[in-house]
């Protein structure tokens, strides 16, 4: 397996553990402790993954199976676009994580909230 495949499958086991499956184990098993976080909203390191993991179970988030529409890799960087709901609204998400090791090691996104009324016909995903 290329190193880009296998950073495809570290990647994608890791969101849908950590933000399908809300296990808070895996953030030990896949952010690396010296984890850079890009958003602005949220801390860096491996504890701010773990305190957005332990929000999204406090809200009421279901688990749920992530529909993964992209995964792209190239050297050390994957990307995903993914669907998720949260609140009861469906979202889209573009992660860009860098891979180090093994683990991911830094983090930007943009995300994107369905609208109740799409000013468009075109499919978000």
């Amino acid at each position: 397996m290329s190193v880009q495949e296998t950073n495809k499958k570290i990647a994608q086991t890791a969101y849908q553990r950590i933000f399908g499956d809300l296990d808070v184990s895996a953030v030990d098993e896949f952010i690396s402790k010296d984890f850079i976080q890009h958003n602005p909203t949220l801390p860096d390191g491996i504890e701010g993954v773990r305190g957005v993991v332990q929000m999204l179970s406090l809200q009421g988030v279901p688990k749920q199976q992530i529909q993964f529409k992209h995964i792209i890799a190239q050297d050390d960087t994957v990307i995903l676009h993914t669907r998720t709901e949260m609140g009861g609204k469906e979202w889209r998400f573009i992660d860009i994580y860098r891979i180090e090791k093994g683990l991911l090691a830094e983090h930007w996104d943009a995300m994107m909230q369905m609208p109740d009324e799409p000013a468009n016909n075109n499919p978000m995903f």
